[in-house]
């Protein structure tokens, strides 16, 4: 973001994508503001950018990247989000365009540290949503409601004992 926000707005973008962080640790964000090449379409330049850019470190390969990049072509203002492997099993389509949504607004008017502001908060909306969602879409159940439905004799514990 060097160079293109304000000394103010960079320590609010900052603030805003470190405590996204922090709630999800796991997660790193990087927001890129450039002029992107008139001659370069800007799908291919953001994976180009993504998978070249040493935005995440050498480490962080397939399944174990879980990087979010937001790119704005300050040239055109234009944005396209892209995510690690490791969160693409969880992150869908509609779950990045909420966030890009979400920056639209202050993207239309240049101002692009609320635009990052807006997109990282939208991305923890959906992270936390999604925390809410990945149990119930492996099937996996609270251990306890298993255990006690067992312990009273009915429920899935307590029918595999009476089978023996």
């Amino acid at each position: 973001m060097t160079g293109m926000l304000g000394a103010f707005s960079q320590r609010r973008a900052a603030h805003v994508i470190t405590e996204v962080e922090r709630r999800f640790p796991q997660l790193s964000i990087a927001a890129v503001l450039m002029n992107v090449p008139a001659q370069a379409p800007l799908v291919p330049y953001a994976f180009w950018l993504f998978n070249r850019g040493s935005l995440s470190s050498a480490v962080d390969k397939g399944g174990d990247n879980h990087l979010v990049m937001l790119l704005i072509d300050t040239s055109t203002d234009r944005a396209i989000t892209m995510v690690g492997y490791g969160l693409e099993p969880f992150m869908q389509e509609t779950h990045l365009q909420s966030c890009l949504q979400a920056a639209e607004q202050p993207l239309r008017r240049r101002r692009y540290g609320p635009a990052i502001e807006s997109f990282a908060r939208e991305l923890d909306r959906q992270l936390v949503e999604l925390c809410r969602l990945v149990p119930k879409q492996f099937g996996l159940v609270d251990e306890a409601q298993w255990l006690n439905a067992g312990a009273a004799g009915d429920g899935a514990l307590g029918m595999a004992e009476n089978l023996y």
